[in-house]
């Protein structure tokens, strides 16, 4: 019984390793830390047409998903597992349950910055801040499209302004 217990907190740990990598854009290997990584690194993200720029926020939105459904599978089952102790099941649930609000508030802030006539975008919170990855006209932001999308932000999430990055792309 003790040698079950030890396997399972050693998996429980792997989980609870594998859903913060997933969630920390600090570290490298995360699926939005690669979304991020292909804005800021690709210089053919500049000037893109709009139809380019359609298919780039919906791979973004569905990499960021699959991402999620990821961590949220191996967490039910963690979840589920009955030879595991109830703390460590509870602990699963929870994080589900975390994962799920992030996933909600980052589609509640991008529908909140369309509905601000803004553009199409990308909202992807992690531990440290958000990041706001926007289409943005050829003219770029204008201050007063900065300061609406850092109002929904902090509104949504109780943040600081300082810990929002908007990255744009034209």
């Amino acid at each position: 019984m003790k040698k079950k217990t030890t396997i399972a907190a050693i998996i429980i740990l792997f989980l609870c390793v594998a859903v913060y990598l997933n969630l920390n854009t600090a570290d490298v290997g995360s699926d939005d830390v690669r979304i991020r990584e292909t804005v800021a690194e690709e210089p053919s993200r500049e000037n893109m047409t709009s139809e380019e720029k359609s298919n780039y926020f919906e791979e973004a939105r569905l990499e960021k998903q699959k991402a999620r459904d990821s961590a949220i599978s191996k967490l039910k089952e963690t979840a589920a597992e009955e030879s595991l102790p109830q703390e460590s099941r509870e602990r699963a649930a929870e994080s589900i349950e975390t994962i799920s609000g992030g996933a909600i508030t980052e589609s509640r802030m991008e529908t909140l910055i369309k509905a601000k006539g803004i553009g199409e975008c990308v909202v992807l919170m992690n531990e440290k801040g958000v990041n706001v990855i926007v289409s943005a006209p050829e003219s770029g932001l204008t201050a007063e499209d900065t300061a609406k999308i850092k109002d929904i932000v902090v509104g949504e999430t109780g943040i600081s302004a300082s810990q929002i990055k908007i990255i744009e792309i034209k």
